[in-house]
């Protein structure tokens, strides 16, 4: 398919695309496409794309068929016994729980193999009856707080500039309150602030009673960079393994996976993780109008990263398995730049994520803008844990 952006080596053509190519197991559905918070960092409503503007406020019904259309065709061309639905916004929960059970009703009757579920919400508008619902559809939800009150309250707020902490905190503590609710806890979600003690972060979630929380690094690239960083300073690489120390020696009880999967792939092993390691991606996102994308964080890149040109309506999802926005991500390590492929850091890195490859002159063939506070971070790592020790 014809694309302005480059997203993979010269050297790698159509044919050489055919073997990356696998189905697609993960699907991550947009339900509603406004949101009641306004973060700050947040890569649809504060980048470059705004179709959020013109796209359904929620996904309808007509577009839900279609989409479990697209996916049955798809299991059964390839055979596969079991996938996962992910409902994300914007915020899910403004969907309301008599859309939400339509949705799974949908879905579950219409896709010919086992569907896990899962969802990504601020927790802000959850209550009893939506836990209730993730009980009994066997749902993983996953909760997004960026520590203590004050580190939230940053970045984290109503419309109104109202604190959403509160509120987040209350729907974390009823999904705590027994054993059947736990169940459905998929973790926490935290975007770091280096101006902020990891300690903090960390007492904080132990205090919550939460036993798996995963860090994310402030979304940029090239043309628009993350706040604070610089290839001198290494003020990131310097947090990260401020916070990986600390949690190793004081807070083991602790999943953190991003650091789990680094270490993982130190001894040898791999990672699932997109955003650090993964040697290829089955991930695909649809939108509430149906639109085919690949991942939604290429917001912050704009429109002609994220716009396949591609429907639900229209396009199978082996239609999406040609363009190379998508196929450049299954492939792993070999749609890295050379300077990603020759590093001694690549299976510990992978290139780090996606979209902090960009610029306008190399699309996304150029290391992470994280690249030398992720090496720092390796190196500091590999050196407690197998040097020193």
């Amino acid at each position: 398919m014809e694309t302005s952006i480059q997203w993979l080596p010269e050297i790698f053509d159509e044919n050489s695309s055919l073997k990356f190519r696998s189905p697609f197991h993960t699907f991550l559905i947009k339900v509603a496409s406004l949101c009641n918070l306004n973060c700050s960092y947040c890569y649809v409503y504060n980048s470059p794309d705004k179709s959020w503007e013109w796209k359904p406020t929620f996904l309808q019904d007509v577009t839900v068929n279609q989409i479990s259309f697209r996916i049955r065709e798809h299991v059964i061309k390839h055979d596969i016994d079991e996938i996962t639905i992910i409902f994300h916004g914007g915020e899910p929960l403004l969907a309301g729980l008599d859309r939400l059970k339509t949705y799974v009703q949908i879905f579950s009757s219409v896709i010919p193999c086992k569907v896990l579920y899962g969802m990504q919400t601020n927790g802000t508008l959850l209550d009893k009856n939506f836990v209730d619902f993730f009980i009994q559809n066997n749902f993983r939800v996953g909760y997004s707080l960026d520590g203590p009150k004050e580190y939230n309250d940053k970045n984290r707020l109503y419309h109104s500039g109202k604190s959403s902490y509160d509120d987040t905190v209350r729907a974390i503590e009823l999904v705590h309150s027994n054993s059947e609710s736990l169940k459905t806890f998929g973790g926490l979600l935290f975007v770091i602030d280096i101006n902020y003690e990891p300690a903090e972060i960390l007492n904080t979630i132990k205090e919550l009673g939460v036993k798996c929380a995963n860090l994310i690094l402030p979304d940029g690239h090239y043309e628009s960079p993350p706040p604070y960083l610089s290839k001198n300073d290494l003020k990131y690489g310097k947090w990260l393994y401020d916070f990986f120390y600390l949690w190793y020696n004081k807070y083991p009880e602790i999943e953190i996976p991003y650091l789990e999967q680094i270490i993982t792939m130190m001894i040898g092993g791999f990672s699932s993780a997109e955003e650090i390691g993964s040697l290829s991606v089955d991930f695909i996102v649809i939108d509430t109008n149906g639109d085919i994308e690949a991942v939604d964080t290429l917001k912050i890149v704009g429109r002609e990263a994220t716009s396949l040109n591609l429907n639900v309506e229209y396009n199978s999802l082996d239609d999406a398995l040609k363009h190379p926005a998508i196929f450049s991500r299954m492939s792993g390590f070999n749609s890295l730049c050379k300077e990603c492929q020759a590093c001694e850091y690549l299976s510990n890195c992978g290139g780090g994520y996606i979209p902090h490859r960009y610029s306008k002159e190399n699309g996304f063939q150029n290391t992470s803008v994280y690249c030398n506070d992720l090496k720092y971070l390796f190196l500091k790592m590999k050196e407690y844990l197998f040097v020193k020790q």
